[in-house]
């Protein structure tokens, strides 16, 4: 097979796994939207939401949760994402969800869509991030000599499954992250830069993996590359951060999620919660101790990887861990980079110089 016939195969796997990954998330929104009643189910807007009013003025009547979740407010900012109608007065901490506004910019065509329109984009959209996401784990796990059963590492996230299902910007953002690291390891710089700077601009948590590949880069001895994917990436959400201060104030706001060992506080209550959630937390600790021991024996860029956000897992507040769904959207990656580090060990005990390509970032990826 010549040079030019790889490259198409490639590219036809590439989006093999991309239509999968879609196919599995609509096909859990499906199910979500059915055991809710209806797709307006998956938006959990509040039974007394200040938000309710304006979001029934688009969709009509809708069905309601008691305490809602974030899918209301993605609705909200995808109809009016450059806060022309002052709906984001009636937010909880309304720059905090202006600052991650990627999802539903995208979702609601620029502000251009209307009524279930938007809804419909925001169900397409977070699709788009599990396929993005599913493509580019099987395009690692071939660049950095893992097994390609690593896939059920997004596929059988329950991380990605709660984001999916309640249309939260964070599936989204861990496609586009994988695919900017997919980008980097295939000496596509200016493009790793550009995916990079939007996955920070979907959720500001994921500015650990252009740091990761910073810390690894900068490992490998290229200290102006590091430097670049470091920074650049950053400078378009701080400006975005500064504006909303300007504006709205609280740009910069954590919005209470970091504490030292928060997941030990929570601890407290599990046993009092529901058993989804229960098993939802469950899944999240075994991801974080996947993550913690498999990089040991997989290799350097994978402990750069996986290790910041089993950091972020120890600096997490009870605001994250004290809900199973919560925890697992957030911390997501734990399970994405476990796998693949697990995957690359086992494959480095069977035979050796599995990573011979992670020791020279010019060569030619495989």
């Amino acid at each position: 097979m010549n040079r030019d016939q790889t490259h198409e195969w490639t590219r036809t796997r590439w989006l093999l796994w991309f239509f999968l990954g879609v196919s599995v998330a609509l096909s859990l929104q499906a199910l979500g939207a059915r055991a809710a009643g209806g797709w307006d189910g998956l938006v959990n807007v509040g039974e007394h939401s200040s938000l309710r009013p304006f979001i029934e003025q688009e969709l009509g009547p809708v069905l309601t949760t008691p305490g809602g979740h974030d899918g209301q407010f993605s609705l909200v900012l995808a109809l009016d994402p450059f806060g022309r109608t002052g709906t984001h007065r009636m937010f909880d901490h309304d720059a905090y969800r202006y600052r991650r506004i990627v999802y539903p910019l995208l979702s609601g065509g620029f502000g251009l869509l209307h009524g279930r329109a938007v809804l419909g984009g925001l169900v397409v959209v977070a699709a788009l991030g599990v396929g993005l996401a599913t493509a580019s784990v099987a395009r690692l796990a071939g660049l950095l000599g893992a097994r390609l059963w690593v896939v059920f590492g997004v596929l059988a996230d329950p991380g990605v499954w709660m984001s999916t299902q309640l249309l939260t910007s964070d599936a989204l953002a861990l496609g586009l992250s994988l695919t900017g690291i997919v980008l980097w390891l295939r000496q596509r710089r200016s493009w790793a830069l550009v995916i990079f700077a939007l996955a920070l601009l979907t959720k500001d948590q994921y500015l650990l993996i252009p740091v990761a590949v910073a810390g690894w880069t900068w490992s490998m001895g290229l200290r102006r590359e590091a430097a670049l994917v470091a920074v650049a990436p950053a400078l378009p959400l701080i400006a975005w951060a500064m504006s909303l201060s300007l504006t709205l104030g609280g740009g910069f706001a954590t919005r209470r999620n970091f504490a030292l060992l928060g997941i030990l506080d929570s601890a407290r209550i599990w046993r009092e919660t529901f058993p989804a959630e229960q098993a939802l937390i469950a899944l999240t600790i075994a991801g974080l101790l996947i993550a913690t021991v498999a990089p040991l024996r997989a290799g350097r860029l994978f402990r750069w990887l996986a290790w910041p956000w089993v950091l972020l897992a120890l600096l997490t507040s009870t605001w994250v861990w004290d809900l199973g769904n919560n925890a697992a959207r957030v911390l997501a990656p734990l399970w994405v980079f476990g796998l693949l580090a697990l995957s690359a060990a086992m494959g480095k005990l069977r035979r050796t110089g599995v990573h011979r390509d992670l020791q020279a970032p010019h060569a030619s990826a495989p």
